[in-house]
């Protein structure tokens, strides 16, 4: 899609400057350290699924802190107030999980270690970071077209998603051997490493070697991550980019009452997946909570632009995207 929008011009020569290169190598390196650390943290086994799921929440403080820190941000009363009503809608919605953790009903034992909810949060900390640096690279970009009267002042999306990812891509395949860090990866040996990750390839492709399991599946399900992962860090890339970093945390917010809904809606579904039962508790406290997270929405877009700049809101100032170009 970069190389298309290349060719329709929509790339121009100002962004390929080096001086945007360093900012999505940095984006990528995040990105890439962010799910490291979610993924040898998340198992079971080390931060329980009820656990995680209070634990993820510290992405938007910390997006909210860093991003006044590094980015040139002005924070309204009603920015504050969104972040506090955004805040208690995602503890409302909880709340079925603390009282399943209260009564012994929920697993919360840390079977590998109490260091993993620690290196849990920790991978909050890069996940915030790549959004503020994604943004960083947006406005300054902007600016300077602005000033040097350029035709497009908008980085393209497609490119900077294109590199991104490359550097992303670069940085895992580099770190791979953390696999078999003892004590933090999950392969004793290189002959286990290999064999998962061969294994998951040839289930993906549905490979009659592999017997049993849900190889069948793998592919088209494989195929919707994909296609959805994409789309969300396009998404992700344009909300960034005309609105701010603190909005893309706060809109993030919906996104666990929107499974939840889906997970009690089809419980077949949910069978099939072993998420585990969802009772009228989670789809009552998640609807309910639903409200107060639109009404925190409300109040941020109510406070104007978090952006501090040397005209008020000149870097928000509308413009076309390529999205519908």
């Amino acid at each position: 899609m970069a190389l298309w929008f290349g060719y329709k011009k929509q790339i121009t020569p100002s962004m390929t400057s080096f001086r945007w290169i360093k900012f999505m190598v940095l984006v990528g390196v995040f990105d890439a350290l962010n799910g490291f650390l979610f993924v040898f943290s998340s198992h079971g086994s080390r931060v329980p699924p009820a656990l995680s799921s209070i634990l993820i929440q510290s992405i938007i403080p910390c997006t909210f802190i860093f991003s006044k820190i590094i980015l040139p941000k002005k924070y309204h009363w009603r920015h504050i107030m969104s972040v506090c009503l955004v805040l208690v809608g995602v503890i409302f919605s909880l709340i079925p999980t603390f009282k399943r953790m209260h009564d012994g009903t929920a697993a919360t034992e840390l079977k590998d270690g109490w260091y993993w909810p620690f290196i849990f949060v920790v991978g909050c900390l890069p996940a915030a970071l790549m959004n503020i640096v994604q943004e960083q690279l947006q406005m300054k970009f902007t600016q300077q077209a602005r000033e040097n009267q350029e035709k497009m002042t908008r980085f393209s999306v497609m490119y900077f998603q294109a590199v991104e990812s490359t550097f992303q891509f670069s940085a895992i395949a580099l770190c791979f051997a953390l696999d078999l860090v003892p004590g933090f990866g999950t392969s004793n040996n290189i002959d286990k490493f290999w064999s998962s990750f061969s294994n998951g390839f040839k289930c993906f492709f549905n490979d009659p070697s592999l017997s049993g399991g849900r190889c069948g599946y793998a592919g088209a399900t494989g195929a919707l991550f994909i296609i959805s992962y994409l789309g969300t860090y396009i998404t992700g890339t344009f909300l960034t980019d005309h609105v701010s970093a603190n909005w893309l945390s706060i809109l993030s917010s919906i996104s666990p009452l929107l499974s939840t809904s889906f997970w009690f809606i089809f419980p077949s579904v949910n069978k099939w997946a072993g998420v585990g039962a969802m009772d009228s508790w989670d789809i009552g406290f998640s609807l309910g909570a639903l409200p107060i997270i639109l009404v925190g929405m409300f109040f941020y877009r109510g406070g104007g632009t978090d952006r501090k700049t040397e005209e008020d809101s000149c870097i928000t100032e509308e413009h076309p995207v390529e999205l519908f170009w």
